[in-house]
This record gives C-alpha cells, sequence and structure tokens, in this order.
C-alpha cells in the first residue's frame, strides 16, 4: 500500500508539469543530451510503474503521462536528426555529397499507441479531451491530416473545454479552407467569432472573410473584413501575432482583400456607396488605394480610374491628393486614351498647380516640390500633345488651344529651362494659325530675352518667315511704310538707310532679315536670307542695297548653290541700273566661274533671246502680225535654247494661221515633230497641222499628220480626235479599208467619248456594209447598239441616230439572208427555216423602231410590212405537192391562200400604221411613200379574195 501510495503521489505531482506542456503544441524545444537521459529515465520510470500497476486507480494518468513523454522523445530525436539533415545539406550544396539526402518526419506512433490503449481501456475517462487533443496534434505533426481532422472533429463533438474547442474550430476550418471546401471552412470560423477574447478571433475573422470571397460572397468577405479592421484597430497598440501574422499584417491583407472583393464584386461605384458613410476611417483610403492597384495590375484602367476619382472626391485636399491625381493621368495614359489623359492633366493644374488653394496651404515642401514639377511637365505636355495634334489634323482649334497653354506655361514658370523652347513652340502655332505677325513679335522675344536659348537662331529666321508669310498674304499695300536700316548688313555702322516699303509688313521684313544676317553673320542660313533680302531690294528697285545684298553672298563661306544666282542677279541689277558693261562683267565672270553649267553659260545667250522675243512681241502688240510672225520665225532658227526656239516657232505657226498664210503654218507645225520631238508642243502641232489640212481638203496629207500624232503619243488629249480625223479623211478620199483600220483602231483605244465612238462603231460597219462583207458588217452594228445599251445603263446620254441607222442594217442584213431561203419540197425543213429567220427580221426592225428616229422608225415599219408580205408571197409561190388532180389542188390553193391571209392584211395594217403615224409628224421620205404604195396594193389585192389574184399581187 505504501507503494501504491507513493506512485499515485509521483504521478500527482508529475502530470501538472506535463500538461503545461501540452496545451496547444507550446512544448518547449528539448535541451542538451543530458536532458535527453534525464527524459529517458523518466520514461524508464513510468514504463516500469505501468507495467507493475496496470490497473490501479491512477494508471489512465500515468499512461497519459507517459505518452506525454513519448511526444517529448520524439521531438528531441525529430530535432536532432534535422539538424543531421542540414548538415548533410550544406554538404550536398557545396558538392561535398553524391546524392541529395531526405528530409526527416517525426515519429510520434508510441505516443499515439499509449494514447490510442488509453482510450480503449479507459474510453470514459475524465481527461479523454486532453487524449483526443494529442492524438489529433499528433497526426496533424506527422502530416497524417485525414486522421487529425478525424479526431478534431470528435473532440470539438466532445469537450466543453474552451482551449481545445476554440483550436479545434480553427484546425478544422484550416484544414476545410486548404481543402477548398469553404462552406464547411467557414461553418467553423463563424463558431469563433463569438468569443472576442479568442486568440483565435481575428485571424478567424481573416480566414473568414477569405472564405467568403472565395465562394464569391463578396458582401460578407467586405463585411467580415472590415469587422476584423475594426477590431485590429482597437488592438493596434498591443503587439500580438496570429500564428505568423501581426495586428499590422492582418489589417493591411484584410484591406488589400477588400479591395479585391469591390474589383470582383461591383466595382468602384459600390465602393463609394460603402465607404461613403466610413470617410472618417483610416482604411477607407487604403482600400480605395488598393482598389486602384489592383484594377492597375488587371489593366482595367477606367476602374482604376475611378477609384482614384473616389479617393479624391472623398479626400480633395489632402497632402498626397496630387499624387492620386497624376496616377489619374498615368492611367489614361496606359489606356491610350490621350484626351482623356490631357483632361486629367487640365485638372491637375487648375487644382494643384501654382497659385491654387492646395498649393497654397500645403505644408509639406516636398509635396509642393513635387506638384510643381509635376505641373510644369503637365503643361508642356498640354501645350506639346495640342502641337502634335494640329500638325496631324490640320486643325486651327487644336493651333489655338497649344497657344493658350504655352501661354500659361510661360506665366507660371517664366524661369524655367524650357522657357525659351516653349516660347519657340507657341511661335510656331502662331505661325500655323496665320497670325503671322504674332508669330514674329513671339519669335523676336526669344532671340532677345534668352540671350543663351539653343533656339536663338531658329526664332530669328521663323521670324523673317512670319514677316514673308505676312507679305504674301497681304499683298502690296496702299499705304507705304518707311524703315530705318541701322548698319545695313552690320558693315556701315555709321550710316543710316531709309527704304520706303510696300507696307509695314515688308518693312518689317526688311528689318528681321538685316538683324539675322547682323546677329547670325556665321549661320548656314545667312546665304538664303541674304538672297531672299535682296529680291525685295531688287523689286523696291533699291539697286545699290541690292548689290551690295548679293556680293554678300558671293563672299559668304556657306553660300555654295546661291553664288551663280547672286552672280546674275548682280548682273541683272547692273542692267537695270544701265551699267551695262559692268552686267556683261558679271555675266562673264559668272560663265568663267561656272563653265561646266550650261545653265550659267548659255544666260547670255537667254538674254539675247529674250530681248528678240520681246522685240516680236511688241510688233504683235502694234498689230503687226507679219513682221511678229516672221520675227518669232527668225527667232526659232537663231536661238540655241530650245525652249526659247519651239515656244517661237509655234507662236509663229498661230500667226500665219491667224493671217490666213495656211499652208505655211502647216509646214510650221508640221516641222515642230522633226524639230523638236520631244517639245510638249508636238501633238497639239500635228493635231492643228491635220485640222488646217483638212480645212484645205487636203485629205491625205491631213490624214498623215493625224496619224503620226497618233503614234506620237497614245496618251495625247488630242490622240483620240486625231485618230478619229484621220479615218474620216481616208474616207473622204475612198480609201475605205484603211478608214475602216482607224475606225477599228478608235474602237479598241477609246470609249471616254461616247457619241464619237459609237459613230466610229457604225463607221467601221457601214464600210464592211457597203462592201457586202454583210457578217463583219453584222458584229460592228451590234457593237453599236451593245455600246448604246451599256452608256445607257451607265446614264450617259448619247445620240440615237446612228444606234437606230446601225439596228435597222441588222435588220437588213437578216432581211438578205431571210430573202434568200428558198422553200422546196420536202416544204416542212425549208419552211420550218424560212419561219425562224422570218422573226429573226421582225425583231431587228421592230428594235430599230424602238428609237423613235423618224427616219429609222418608218424605214423599219415599212421594212416590217415588206417581210410580212415576203413571207406571205413565198408561201404562195412554194412547190405543190405531185400527182394532185385538178380539183385537190384547187382545193390545196384554197388552204394556201387562206394561211396565207393573215400575213397579207398584217402587212397591209403595218402599211396603214406607218403611213398614219407619218402624217401625224409631217414625215414624208421614201419609206413612207413605198409603205403608201404597197398599202394601195395590198387593199386592190385582198378586196378580191382569192387565191390567183393573191398570187398575181404578190408577184
Amino acid at each position: 500500500m505504501r507503494g501504491n501510495s507513493f506512485a499515485r503521489t509521483t504521478a500527482i505531482l508529475i502530470l501538472p508539469l506535463l500538461f503545461a506542456t501540452t496545451l496547444q503544441g507550446q512544448e518547449a524545444e528539448e535541451g542538451s543530451s543530458n536532458q535527453y537521459q534525464e527524459l529517458l529515465n523518466a520514461i524508464s520510470e513510468n514504463e516500469a510503474l505501468l507495467a507493475k500497476y496496470p490497473d490501479s486507480d491512477f494508471t489512465s494518468n500515468l499512461m497519459f503521462q507517459l505518452g506525454e513523454l513519448y511526444v517529448k522523445k520524439a521531438r528531441y530525436e525529430f530535432q536532432k536528426e534535422m539538424a543531421k539533415y542540414e548538415e548533410a545539406e550544406r554538404k550536398y550544396d557545396q558538392g561535398l555529397l553524391e546524392h541529395e539526402p531526405t528530409v526527416p518526419r517525426v515519429n510520434f506512433s508510441e505516443a499515439l499507441k499509449m494514447c490510442y490503449d488509453l482510450l480503449e481501456k479507459y474510453p470514459n475517462v475524465p481527461f479523454r479531451d486532453k487524449v483526443m487533443y494529442r492524438i489529433a496534434i499528433c497526426h496533424l505533426d506527422e502530416g497524417n491530416k485525414e486522421k487529425s481532422i478525424e479526431y478534431l472533429e470528435n473532440l470539438s463533438a466532445e469537450t466543453t473545454e474552451k482551449q481545445y474547442l476554440e483550436e479545434a474550430y480553427f484546425r478544422l476550418g484550416e484544414y476545410y479552407f486548404e481543402q477548398r471546401d469553404y462552406a464547411t471552412a467557414i461553418d467553423y470560423y463563424k463558431r469563433l467569432i463569438n468569443s472576442w477574447d479568442s486568440p483565435y478571433f481575428d485571424m478567424a475573422l481573416y480566414k473568414l472573410g477569405w472564405s467568403y470571397y472565395n465562394v464569391d460572397d463578396y458582401a460578407q468577405a467586405i463585411s467580415t473584413l472590415i469587422y476584423l479592421i475594426d477590431d485590429v484597430n482597437l488592438l493596434e497598440e498591443v503587439s500580438v501575432e496570429h500564428f505568423g501574422k501581426t495586428n499590422a499584417d492582418l489589417r493591411r491583407e484584410a484591406i488589400e482583400y477588400v479591395a479585391v472583393c469591390f474589383a470582383d464584386y461591383s466595382g468602384p461605384q459600390k465602393a463609394r456607396e460603402f465607404l461613403s458613410e466610413r470617410k472618417e476611417k483610416a482604411y477607407t483610403e487604403q482600400i480605395l488605394l488598393n482598389l486602384a492597384r489592383v484594377y492597375q495590375a488587371r489593366n482595367f484602367y477606367d476602374e482604376a480610374t475611378e477609384s482614384l476619382k473616389i479617393l479624391l472626391d472623398f479626400y480633395p485636399n489632402k497632402p498626397n491628393a496630387p499624387i492620386f491625381q497624376k496616377r489619374i493621368v498615368d492611367n489614361y495614359q496606359l489606356a491610350g486614351e490621350k484626351d482623356k489623359a490631357d483632361e486629367a492633366r487640365v485638372r491637375f493644374i487648375a487644382k494643384y498647380g501654382p497659385g491654387t488653394k492646395w498649393f497654397d496651404q500645403s505644408s509639406d515642401d516636398s509635396l509642393r516640390q513635387n506638384a510643381l514639377e509635376v505641373a510644369e511637365e503637365f503643361l508642356y505636355t498640354l501645350g506639346t500633345d495640342a502641337q502634335a495634334k494640329a500638325q496631324k489634323t490640320k486643325s486651327k482649334l487644336q493651333y489655338g488651344l497649344a497657344v493658350n497653354r504655352y501661354q500659361s506655361y510661360l506665366q507660371k514658370f517664366p524661369d524655367s529651362e524650357r522657357s525659351s523652347k516653349v516660347r519657340l513652340y507657341r511661335s510656331e502655332c502662331l505661325f500655323e494659325l496665320g497670325r503671322y505677325k504674332d508669330a514674329a513679335e513671339s519669335y523676336e522675344k526669344v532671340v532677345a530675352n534668352y540671350p543663351e536659348s539653343e533656339f536663338r537662331e531658329t526664332a530669328a529666321y521663323n521670324r523673317i518667315l512670319s514677316y514673308n508669310e505676312m507679305m504674301e498674304k497681304t499683298g502690296v499695300s496702299r499705304f507705304p511704310a518707311f524703315v530705318m536700316l541701322k548698319n545695313f548688313l552690320g558693315k556701315y555702322e555709321a550710316r543710316v538707310d531709309t527704304i520706303e516699303a510696300r507696307g509695314q509688313a515688308e518693312a518689317d521684313f526688311i528689318k528681321a532679315s538685316n538683324d539675322f544676317v547682323m546677329n547670325f553673320s556665321s549661320s548656314p542660313k545667312v546665304p538664303e536670307v541674304l538672297m531672299k533680302f535682296g529680291e525685295v531690294l531688287y523689286e523696291l528697285e533699291a539697286f545699290p542695297l541690292a548689290k551690295a545684298t548679293y556680293k554678300e553672298v558671293i563672299n559668304h563661306p556657306t553660300a555654295g548653290e546661291f553664288i551663280p544666282q547672286a552672280y546674275s542677279m548682280i548682273a541683272q541689277t547692273a542692267f537695270k541700273q544701265n551699267n551695262y558693261e559692268e552686267s556683261e562683267e558679271w555675266y562673264r565672270k559668272l560663265s568663267q566661274q561656272y563653265p561646266d553649267s550650261s545653265r550659267y553659260v548659255e544666260k547670255a545667250n537667254k538674254m539675247i533671246a529674250s530681248s528678240r522675243f520681246k522685240v516680236a512681241e511688241t510688233y504683235l502688240a502694234q498689230g503687226d502680225s507679219s513682221r511678229a510672225a516672221e520675227e518669232f520665225e527668225r527667232v526659232a532658227n537663231v536661238v540655241s535654247d530650245p525652249n526659247v526656239s519651239q515656244r517661237a516657232l509655234f507662236e509663229a505657226a498661230l500667226l500665219y494661221e491667224d493671217i490666213g498664210e495656211l499652208y505655211k503654218a502647216v509646214l510650221i507645225y508640221e516641222s515642230m515633230y522633226s524639230k523638236f520631238p520631244n517639245s510638249d508642243l508636238v501633238d497639239k502641232s500635228l493635231f492643228k497641222a491635220g485640222v488646217l489640212c483638212r480645212d484645205l481638203q487636203d485629205w491625205r496629207r491631213a490624214a498623215k499628220n493625224f496619224v503620226t500624232l497618233y503614234n506620237y503619243d497614245k496618251n495625247s488629249r488630242f490622240a483620240s480626235k486625231g485618230l478619229y480625223f484621220a479615218a474620216k479623211s481616208y474616207e473622204n478620199v475612198e480609201d475605205y479599208e484603211t478608214a475602216r483600220n482607224y475606225y477599228n483602231e478608235y474602237v479598241k483605244s477609246y470609249n471616254h467619248d461616247p457619241d464619237r465612238f459609237l459613230e466610229a462603231a457604225f463607221r467601221k460597219g457601214e464600210i464592211a456594209y457597203n462592201r457586202g462583207r454583210y457578217q463583219e458588217a453584222l458584229q460592228d452594228f451590234r457593237l453599236v447598239t451593245n455600246a448604246y445599251q451599256k452608256f445607257a445603263g451607265q446614264n450617259i446620254t448619247t445620240e440615237k441616230y446612228l444606234v437606230a441607222n446601225a439596228q435597222f442594217l441588222i435588220g437588213e442584213i437578216l432581211y438578205n439572208h431571210f430573202h434568200n431561203i428558198e422553200l422546196r419540197q420536202p416544204l416542212e425543213r425549208s419552211l420550218k427555216r424560212k419561219r425562224a429567220r422570218f422573226e429573226q427580221v421582225i425583231k431587228a426592225y421592230a428594235g430599230a423602231a424602238k428609237y423613235k428616229v423618224a427616219d429609222w422608225t418608218t424605214a423599219s415599219s415599212h421594212k416590217i410590212g415588206q417581210t410580212f408580205e415576203e413571207f406571205a408571197n413565198t408561201l404562195l409561190d412554194s412547190p405543190r405537192p405531185a400527182n394532185l388532180d385538178e380539183s385537190k389542188l384547187a382545193e390545196y390553193n384554197q388552204k394556201l391562200w387562206e394561211n396565207v391571209l393573215p400575213f397579207k392584211k398584217k402587212a397591209l395594217s403595218t402599211y396603214q400604221a406607218n403611213v398614219k403615224q407619218a402624217m401625224e409628224n409631217n414625215i414624208e421620205n421614201k419609206w413612207v411613200m413605198e409603205s403608201k404604195e404597197r398599202m394601195e396594193a395590198l387593199t386592190v389585192e385582198l378586196s378580191l379574195g382569192n387565191f390567183e389574184t393573191g398570187k398575181q399581187a404578190g408577184s
């Protein structure tokens, strides 16, 4: 009994110490090997006690105590194995081991067996929940989650101990969360949120919100996470960790997930509605910021922008509000919405730029400086974007917008490094708007106000261009303007030159040009400026100044291509001053300096030619066309310049034509082709030669010129007419085959003149018809009628006369075929052929009548009647069957007459209709006369009404 009492006492003393180390898995890490040996000794002693007292009152306590010692032993051994593993892994990483070591696993088999035995032997043990907890935790640590969950579920159903119950709920929630069984996880997490003081409370809220999110219950997720955030905020002074997460971690992640929920659930507007009543909460700003980040990460830039706009609506004067507005700009840029980005930039400048309420009240120098830099960048971008858009679209509105934005920039940032560039850009926009005076004055400010600017030279040059545009726009003014030039070209410092300009624009141009040469004398643009400057002075007849200006060009090191022209202008200026020897000397210098340039070597010859040309023009102005023509012809023969020569030759031909010397004109027109085959005047000259020959009825010569023109340039504006007139000319000399060939060429090559096309096609067919080539004629006439229908389908109106004629001749050709078909026995076959051709003829003539051209309508109507008669008479004349006696023959003839009679009547009615219509329209021609004759004859024939009379009348 004493031993039992001792053992019981020992067990009772040891158990509380062990229990203190088991709850919630908070066992201390094992110590040194001495401690391990002490642990083994304790296990040995407890095993001995259990063996000695297997069924005592304290056996259940002893078994649980021994199980806890086994847990400690397993963990100590696992730590030793992990230390060995880590050392082996280090050696493996260093290449000292060939095979990668295997990660050890903790083994709680002894502890688990003891706990299982305990429950089996004492199923109703008072501390059953502690045993079940230990089994669940051991299985969990071994990685046997399913077994662990089984015991945790049993534990949660049996225990009333708060600490076990809460941990079981949480671990079950975690398990089902990992299994994505979110509904079950939600059930367990919800059991924990009724205990505010639970160590699992915040983490359960966090995972509950996450679970709601995963089942798309975004509203519950948001509400739960907001609840968590509020709770964490209450405890933010307390540094507590929840399974590796601090309060700050939970708060931050909860805020992030609320933002994700809004993004997935309902968008920015729902977030606005929900958060509008929570503006005073610190997390509202963070949620909206995170919402914007979520959308931006997903490339949903519109929603990201909307989130930032809500943030600014809630907190318009926050110190970091400019940062949010800049992000709006960035989002629009990323979305490719440049116009909206510009609108957002405008808003940034209006809300946070210099002079705004925010800017003046902000106490954070760093934020103010950042806002200032962003505002400057945005205002610059707004200006350049508007200018770029204007350049692309040629929009005056956009240029005006750019001008205003650049002006705003200069007002807000006058000392910026970009200010000279901005003023230059503003000047360019003014120029594009046609505000040349404003542009010139703005360019002048770039030169005057920014002495170190790299844009001064460009601005000075563009100032000149602006005044030049003003000159072209305003023209010569009725009101002169005087300009006082000091230090002309920077060479005459003590001199003042007064120039009378043709308006203020020209006066300003002169001053701007002189300023450029003085201030930028080494610029490569100086020669160009001097040339234009000299041109204006020359036009103003300020010849000494013009000559001095052109001489400056020659002396400038970058003059290059301008030097020859400068020589030429000096010579012309001298000529204007009546200094002919000086002028000749400068022309001689020009030809000597540039001997390889025919342009300049022949300049003198051109001047001589020009003077002679002027003499001829003078004769013409005086009304002496004959002398003018002779002078033009002489100029053409002596001048080496082909341009002058061909022009003079053509003028001579025109004048000879005007004074009636047509053959002389023809000779000169024809010579243009042989002398100047590459001249632009060749086609016109050949055409005029052909027309004159046609007027002179020299048809073959006319045809030759027209054909030469066509072969010279088939794309000439005269080629189609030439080809047509060539065919007409050959027709006039009865060279019909050649005429037909050229008509055919015309039809193949040109259809831009529908009436002429139809006539050419008709003439081609007419020639074939007249020469008995009916099949060719038939094709040509059908080409005429088909082309007419095509033109009509294109709403092109053409003359119908020749079309109707062509259709009539188609009928004539078919009529000849019809007429030539004889009726032979067996009668049925030949009659079928005759009848088919008869219908074709009637259709062809009827088609001609439809054009309602008087000549061909009457002709066709008559021929229709004639065709009916022809068909009837052919039937009457047809051979009779053999072996008919007299009575049978009479019967046959009578029946034949009865069959023929309708055709005779149709012929009569057709003649009658033709005559009637002609009388109603006052038409009298041979077809009407013939219709009258046949109408009278048929009337007599039909009134007699018998076969013999009909046969005689028909024959």
